[in-house]
């Protein structure tokens, strides 16, 4: 999985960031609690502006370009205002729709990008060229860019290490054959360049803009963080409150045409009073936390529409560092945690089924691998991942040395010396802090000290700040990746991966996370059979077990024509929305 937020993405304003091989595989059906799509009675209105909530307990960063951003708040709010490259079918597989066609030639190691029209404008009336995502892309391979989506992917461009090493003055391996097309030239083929947010970058950003503005200095921009945004979405923005809400009006220059709604309001709204601000009719559109599912689901003003969530939340260890210099994750065999014994046990002594039924009203469940039911061609559903088994953590920690030895009830590392955990987790929401205590109590329970660090979660940012910058106080943490569409978990857990903050690193680790993306991948057999390797493994090693995954729940105002959690549909996109009323109805129940 590659280039991830991370809160929970909504439907609707999802930046797409990953994807895996669709086909025919035996696939496991999982189905969800409430349905795909919903349809509401009434005549629409001309216009409008929806009432868009983002469902997060801290202010938007905002950060608003595809390239920089990286929490799902502000993806929500670029979702209205930008577009990908390319669009998707509901397989999660790439088409020649949107604003781009591909052209894969495995053989040549090549793929042919071409704008499909050749009057595209951006939101200020400049015309879009294939130069604009040339730049983008030169942007992310800048040894100055200031974001975290340079990765493998990008330096598997041929000549993109030479010019992110400054030893080259542009990427040889992008051939730009007109004003519209270029040829994009790979030192190895991968099945994830055939998915959305795969290993074909979908980035595009105005040349016109950027091109003046120091790549250091893009940041602190107005282009990315004022009204003077320029885009390529349905809508562009008119008005902003920092981390709290934006604005947007209609987009006259909308390739797909003007958008039907005048307009939106996008705020941010905390887990704890959504519930009662939807019911009031306040917004129109919200994801919807679970944990509350019995305050909400017998509301009479909003449906709520259902989706496999593309998420899961996860307890990891950190078990090194990651070095500037070299662009990697440097595993440290001697870090608190190394010992995959201890890491294992852990495991063990959650009771995650639990959680998923008392905290969250059965909609969310036991993720049983790092790759979760939602990709649900290459998902191991016969992993069995880590259960509740508190008699088998004891006898692992036993068998590895970790035994009480003076007695108190908590036990000592393998030397003999006291062994005390940190723990560090972020603020969410109420079920979220009861989940908190409770894995300290579990862990305690198979006579571990573990301490939340600072003796409180901490605030979204800072948490993930702190994680980034390897914060030597933290041995282990809870975190969430909104996963995108592509599972391939080199985005996460390779060697060269910002977003492992874990700093796992092992040959076997990347050998198979390399088959994965290899030539032999493309087999849709193989691709199943190496995903099964590598979630196998990542299971055994336990530097990061996955917790919960389950079910997304949207809650749609009656006053909202139609919607739908369907991917790649075009009827629910935000420029086909429509309002049957000036206001949200409210709840009478």
């Amino acid at each position: 999985m590659k280039k991830k937020s991370w809160l929970l993405l909504s439907t609707l304003a999802v930046s797409v960031t990953l994807a895996a091989c669709g086909g025919n595989q035996t696939e496991t059906k999982v189905e969800t609690k409430n349905p795909e799509v919903i349809e509401h009675e009434g005549t629409v209105i001309p216009g409008g502006t929806l009432k868009y909530a983002i469902v997060a307990s801290s202010p938007n960063k905002g950060v608003l370009i595809d390239e920089l951003s990286q929490d799902t708040g502000d993806s929500a709010v670029i979702g209205f205002i930008d577009e990908s490259m390319f669009e998707w079918d509901e397989n999660r597989k790439l088409v020649n729709t949107g604003l781009a066609s591909l052209d894969i030639d495995v053989d040549a190691k090549t793929i042919t990008v071409k704008l499909n029209k050749e009057d595209y404008k951006w939101s200020d009336g400049q015309p879009v060229t294939i130069d604009d995502y040339i730049f983008a892309t030169h942007a992310i391979g800048n040894k100055d860019y200031p974001g975290v989506r340079y990765d493998d992917d990008y330096r598997n461009i041929v000549g993109m290490e030479e010019y992110h090493a400054g030893t080259a003055e542009s990427i040889s391996g992008m051939k730009k054959v007109d004003d519209y097309t270029v040829v994009i030239s790979y030192k190895e083929m991968t099945p994830s360049m055939q998915l959305a947010g795969g290993a074909l970058s979908a980035y595009i950003m105005p040349k016109h803009i950027f091109e003046s503005i120091p790549i250091t200095e893009w940041e602190s921009s107005e282009y990315v963080r004022g009204t003077k945004h320029v885009g390529l979405g349905a809508f562009k923005v008119k008005a902003i409150t920092p981390g709290e809400a934006v604005t947007v009006e209609r987009n006259e220059y909308y390739y797909k045409g003007a958008a039907k709604l005048d307009g939106a309001v996008i705020e941010v709204v905390s887990p704890q009073n959504i519930v009662s601000e939807m019911k009031a009719g306040n917004y129109d559109i919200a994801s919807m936390p679970a944990s509350q599912y019995t305050t909400y689901a017998d509301a009479d003003n909003f449906s709520l529409a259902g989706a496999l969530a593309s998420s899961y939340e996860y307890v990891a260890f950190h078990l090194g560092k990651f070095d500037k210099a070299s662009g990697k994750n440097i595993y440290d065999p001697n870090s608190k945690m190394a010992d995959k014994s201890l890491r294992q046990a852990m495991g063990y002594a959650l009771d995650i089924d639990q959680v998923g039924e008392a905290l969250y009203n059965g909609l969310m469940r036991n993720a049983n691998s790092l790759i979760i039911p939602f990709f649900k061609d290459v998902t191991d559903t016969e992993l069995a991942g880590y259960s509740y088994k508190p008699d088998e953590a004891k006898k692992i920690l036993d068998e590895a040395g970790y035994k009480d030895v003076d007695g108190d009830g908590l036990r000592e590392n393998p030397k003999g010396e006291k062994l005390s955990i940190n723990f560090a987790a972020r603020t969410r929401d109420d079920a979220n802090e009861a989940l908190v205590q409770q894995y300290l109590e579990w862990w305690k329970a198979i006579g571990l000290d573990v301490k939340l660090y600072t003796g409180r979660t901490l605030e979204f940012n800072s948490f993930y700040d702190k994680l980034e910058a390897d914060d030597p106080e933290i041995d282990m943490y809870a975190g969430g990746w909104s996963t995108g569409y592509d599972p391939n978990p080199s985005g996460l857990y390779g060697e060269e991966a910002q977003f492992n903050m874990t700093r796992f690193v092992s040959d076997e680790n990347t050998r198979l996370l390399n088959q994965i993306a290899s030539l032999e991948a493309f087999d849709e057999k193989k691709n199943k059979e190496f995903y099964k390797e590598w979630q196998q493994y990542a299971f055994d090693e336990a530097f990061a077990i996955p917790t919960i995954t389950g079910d997304s729940v949207t809650a749609v105002n009656k006053r909202v024509k139609y919607y739908d959690t369907i991917l790649g549909s075009e009827k629910s996109s935000l420029h086909n929305l429509e309002l049957t009323a000036d206001k949200g109805q409210a709840a009478t129940n």
